[in-house]
């Protein structure tokens, strides 16, 4: 899925012969209750228990088609345990708060936050974050 303005625009710079790029030693996943667009970031869900999961830069790995996939953890974000939202897309952050977003990409079917669900997990392989 695309990447935000933000990453192209330094992935631009890089290969135009600008600065050495280096993307950030952590990633923090981020789910969101709309459809994010490439300049507008999504909403941040609510639940009780809910927060940012970071994951170390080398967990993902390229997929050889301009896709970064979570090729050596499962993503998993806590139980929730109070509130109800509906989980719409996943996006990439710079930060556990704040932050600077790097991608996004929108789930194939959106999830049902409830404190009657159990912890939200994404296998091996199944985030595919476009680069480009």
């Amino acid at each position: 899925m695309p990447c935000d303005a933000y990453w192209a625009d330094l992935i631009a710079v890089a290969a135009k012969g600008g600065a050495p790029f280096q993307g950030p030693a952590t990633i923090y996943l981020a789910l969101v209750s709309d459809t994010p667009t490439k300049l507008v970031n999504g909403t941040p869900v609510v639940y009780t228990g809910y927060a940012r999961q970071s994951y170390a830069q080398s967990d993902f790995a390229s997929d050889d088609l301009g896709n970064l996939v979570n090729g050596a953890v499962v993503v998993t974000f806590p139980t929730p345990t109070g509130g109800d939202d509906w989980a719409w897309s996943l996006e990439a952050w710079t930060a556990a708060s704040a932050g600077q977003r790097l991608w996004f990409e929108p789930l194939s079917v959106p999830i049902h936050l409830t404190a009657d669900l159990p912890a939200v997990e994404f296998p091996l392989g199944t985030l595919h974050f476009g680069v480009v």
